[in-house]
């Protein structure tokens, strides 16, 4: 036997109103079935959506929210650490630097010399006038006139001892008529001369000698050669004018001319001129 169909909640709804205006006999409008098949469809609407939230939503795949994964620690990176030049690394600070280093060009020696056979006037008049002569070992391979000028044009230059105002010098030919000489010699014979040792200059009584194969090489704290061959003249001077030795007196500033500047500066900048 076949069960008959239950009602749905449509034809419960319009059975309900069909009973109860019938025995009212009161005719229904199609406007009122509009307006009772909207209240139906919002009291269905209400209840569906009430089930929905009440009961737990199943799917299969993938969840109905998004969750953001938690983002992985962040390696901690070292901060690298300022070097004494200004350049970050990451060595500690503490760490030492290298010695700048330089390889002097051999010079022989053969005890014969070269002399000068020019005249430079000094710049300027006013301050005690120095005459001087110019001499180079011939081991050297050196031109002496050359070098002669050379030296002229830095004991002559502003920013050498002549800017103090007080000295002056003029280089001349005549070895006899000079106050002072200026030798350029090798390594051994400056040795004799003057006992100098391990380059640079020396005083050898009267006159100033310059190591000849510091003049023909360069250490790694200049930059330029002339500049170097100009700090050798003017220090190894400043030796005949009882000028002393001096220190770097505040780091990045001009290293004074008197202050040795073959290898560590102190702090300071190369510098070949008392009155830069």
């Amino acid at each position: 036997m076949t069960q008959p169909t239950p009602p749905n909640r449509w034809t419960a709804l319009r059975e309900t109103v069909r009973g109860a205006t019938r025995g009212a006999g009161v005719r229904i409008s199609p406007l009122t079935w509009v307006s009772a098949a909207v209240a139906a469809l919002l009291v269905v609407a209400l209840v569906v959506g009430a089930n929905a939230l009440s009961a737990p939503v199943h799917r299969d795949g993938r969840p109905t929210a998004s969750v953001t994964p938690v983002p992985a620690p962040a390696t901690a990176t070292p901060t690298p650490t300022p070097s004494a030049s200004g350049t970050a690394t990451g060595e500690p600070s503490g760490s030492p630097s290298p010695e700048p280093s330089t390889s002097w060009p051999k010079v022989g020696s053969s005890g014969r010399f070269d002399t000068a056979g020019l005249s430079v006037d000094a710049a300027g008049s006013s301050g005690t006038l120095h005459r001087y002569a110019l001499r180079v070992e011939t081991s050297a391979k050196l031109d002496a006139d050359k070098v002669g000028r050379q030296v002229a044009d830095v004991l002559n230059d502003p920013r050498s001892w002549a800017g103090s105002g007080s000295v002056r010098f003029a280089l001349v030919a005549d070895a006899k008529k000079a106050d002072f000489t200026i030798t350029l010699a090798s390594p051994a014979t400056a040795k004799k001369l003057c006992g100098l040792d391990g380059g640079g200059s020396c005083v050898d009584g009267g006159d100033a000698v310059l190591d000849a194969s510091w003049w023909k090489g360069m250490p790694s704290t200049y930059a330029s050669r002339a500049s170097w061959q100009a700090y050798l003249v003017n220090h190894g001077v400043g030796r005949l004018l009882g000028e002393k030795s001096q220190d770097c007196a505040k780091k990045g500033k001009p290293a004074p001319v008197m202050m040795p500047q073959a290898e560590d500066l102190g702090g300071c900048t190369s510098n070949p001129w008392p009155y830069p």
